[in-house]
């Protein structure tokens, strides 16, 4: 009986083989590359929110939040002229420079704020992060790849990684050069590329330790901490954010 179960056991796996499907195991069974075994990894599955710092003040009527000192990269003269540029836009009411609000993805490392949830979910290949902000979505790829040369500019642009012991190391690069930084607005170029550094902090905080870099548009690298909390039972659903049916009921 043994024997035939395990020349059946043999047999499935050469078929999937053969039609180059992929069987479900455990995932700290893969390498980075899904070959030799390794040490199991952290799982980052779940639906997470962020830890947010302290509110900004706002400036009069018009909601408009001032950075705290040291928020904002140190930006080059040309483009410290276009965030000024994007400020004086802003306090005549104008939504121009607001990406959001024209029903456009927030973009990297934007995104990473999650204003409404994010949700992780992780393969031995890959990772994928899902926002309910803007229905926004962006994947890692673990499987050793390199980013296409002909690569398309995107808003999330195109990431890589590896694990360093229990750190989920990242590098984005390809990232569009007309979307904004932050919730202020702030420019960048086309030669950005983004590093982080992604760990459980304890079972239900994770740390997202992240470094901009942009040679054109910094003088010094940016750098920023974003922590999330995992969400329990109770809230641990993303929902849609469609910004056009939004837009369709204010009408």
């Amino acid at each position: 009986m043994i024997t035939t179960m395990t020349s059946r056991l043999h047999c499935a796996l050469a078929l999937a083989a053969l039609l180059g499907l992929s069987i479900l195991v455990p995932l700290h069974a893969y390498s980075q590359q899904g070959s030799a075994p390794a040490a199991k990894v952290p799982d980052f599955t779940g639906v997470w929110r962020t830890i947010n710092p302290p509110d900004a003040p706002r400036v009069g009527t018009t909601l408009r939040w001032l950075p705290r000192p040291g928020e904002l990269p140190s930006f080059t003269p040309e483009y410290e002229a276009r965030y000024k540029k994007v400020q004086a836009s802003r306090e005549t009411g104008s939504e121009e420079t607001e990406p959001v609000t024209r029903c456009l993805p927030p973009g990297m490392p934007y995104f990473i704020f999650a204003e409404y949830g994010l949700e992780i979910v992780q393969a031995h290949n890959k990772i994928a992060f899902f926002s309910e902000w803007m229905d926004a979505y962006r994947r890692v790829y673990l499987d050793g790849r390199k980013p296409p040369k002909d690569l398309d500019p995107s808003y999330n642009g195109y990431s890589t990684g590896h694990w360093e012991g229990d750190t989920l190391v990242v590098e984005t690069v390809g990232l569009r050069d007309d979307t904004v930084l932050d919730r202020y607005g702030s420019p960048h170029s086309d030669a950005m590329r983004i590093s982080e550094r992604i760990r459980l902090m304890s079972p239900d905080v994770l740390e997202d330790k992240i470094t901009v870099n942009d040679p054109k548009a910094f003088t010094k690298t940016w750098e920023f901490v974003v922590s999330y909390r995992r969400a329990g039972p109770a809230n641990d659903e993303l929902r849609e954010n469609t910004c056009t049916e939004s837009l369709k009921v204010a009408k």
